[in-house]
């Protein structure tokens, strides 16, 4: 049976380095996912990833676990990606599109959705920093404003404030897409 991230995190407080090998294998996906919606570029993400788990281990007799291990890390990783966002200009490039696989008669309709799909990252690659991240984490990655608070260090009004001038920037940007497609 798989052991806890509770209980690989006590292990590896204590010098085990295969506990925190299997902590950063169950995480890394994760980690790295989050770091390329954020920076929106696969070298800054890799190296955020690798940052990540650098600071966690160096950091990990520190963890208090006041929240859960994953929790722990994807502040961390918020944090790298503020901060090199911060350090450097990031041009806005739309997220990797999946490749087309459609019928011929649906080429059209998977193309528009495709379309839209890369507008919507685009306008969320175009946001600041620090609206990127809350909507990466609440709409991409299904946190919660709880969660979302925990791992951005503010408070859950805080968080739901920035959510809504998130959206409301998002609304502004992609409505006259839709303005297009609809006409």
């Amino acid at each position: 049976m798989a052991k806890s991230d509770e209980e690989l995190v006590s292990q590896a407080q204590a010098g085990d380095q295969g506990a925190f090998n299997e902590l950063v294998a169950r995480h890394q996906d994760r980690v790295f996912a989050l770091s390329f919606r954020i920076m929106t570029n696969f070298e800054d993400a890799a190296d955020i990833q690798q940052e990540t788990f650098v600071r966690a281990w160096t950091k990990l007799k520190t963890f208090k676990r006041r929240a859960e291990f994953s929790t722990w890390l994807h502040r961390i990783t918020v944090n790298l990606c503020l901060s090199k966002k911060r350090r450097i200009s990031v041009p806005v490039e739309p997220l990797d599109e999946e490749h087309l696989s459609a019928s011929e008669s649906g080429v059209v309709s998977c193309m528009e959705k495709t379309e839209t799909r890369a507008v919507v990252q685009a306008a969320i690659a175009e946001l600041p920093a620090q609206y990127r991240v809350l909507i990466v984490l609440r709409e991409i990655e299904g946190r919660s404003g709880e969660e979302i608070a925990q791992i951005v260090g503010r408070s859950p009004d805080s968080v739901r404030t920035g959510l809504y001038r998130a959206r409301q920037i998002l609304k502004k940007r992609i409505r006259p897409y839709l303005e297009e497609v609809e006409s």
